[in-house]
């Protein structure tokens, strides 16, 4: 199982290099975006664990970087980011030391390198997946435990082209931890759910944008 996930991992954002037809350096864009929404740690079996921080309960995170990206081909497009993100979780202590339920909560960032493969449909819609790499800062949880590995991303969502800057909305979901530096029994995973916003500068001519934007 952890071979495939590897797999996965590795392959999402290689998959159309085959299919390049004109090169990396074709319609670059670098810019500016952030991320927010709801997340929840969970756990990849059914087995019970004692001496546990369950049940969870999901709150709030944002994260907020900076990305850049080009066509591998027509409808391919290849994207690298660097963000930091926070975020905050709630849970219970099991077997529970107070006679009425207690929601403790714990607050920590990451710095992440997404790497994301997005395939265009019409009208600039797009669908995107790839892995996400995160790395632990100072304030590391202390009841979760650490979200650093390899992780997994999917969503979909639309570009609104106004000359050379592109407005991207896009929905999406984040496993984070799937395959982690240092792995812990029954580890936890960040799930998260979110609305990432950005905007982008594009360094084709807007004659070539209005060509893409036919093809697309």
């Amino acid at each position: 199982m952890k071979k495939m996930i590897l797999f996965l991992i590795f392959v999402l954002p290689c998959a159309a290099s085959y299919s390049q037809e004109k090169g990396f350096d074709r319609d670059i864009m670098i810019g500016i975006y952030a991320n927010g929404g709801w997340d929840v740690p969970v756990r990849l079996t059914t087995k019970y664990i004692t001496e546990e921080t369950s049940p969870w309960y999901g709150y709030e995170s944002w994260s907020a970087g900076i990305d850049f990206s080009g066509m591998l081909s027509v409808h391919y497009r290849i994207e690298i980011a660097v963000s930091y993100s926070r975020y905050k979780a709630g849970f219970e202590l099991s077997p529970p030391i107070y006679l009425e339920k207690k929601i403790y909560t714990e607050t920590f960032g990451t710095i992440s390198i997404p790497v994301t493969l997005k395939r265009y449909l019409q009208n600039n819609y797009f669908f995107s997946a790839g892995t996400i790499i995160d790395f632990a800062l100072l304030n590391k949880p202390v009841w979760l435990d650490t979200q650093t590995g390899f992780g997994l991303t999917i969503g979909a969502g639309k570009e609104i082209r106004i000359n050379n800057f592109v407005l991207n909305l896009a929905p999406g979901v984040e496993l984070h931890s799937v395959v982690p530096f240092t792995s812990e029994d029954n580890q936890q995973r960040l799930l998260v759910a979110g609305l990432r916003i950005g905007l982008s500068y594009n360094f084709r001519s807007v004659a070539d944008s209005h060509g893409q934007d036919n093809i697309n």
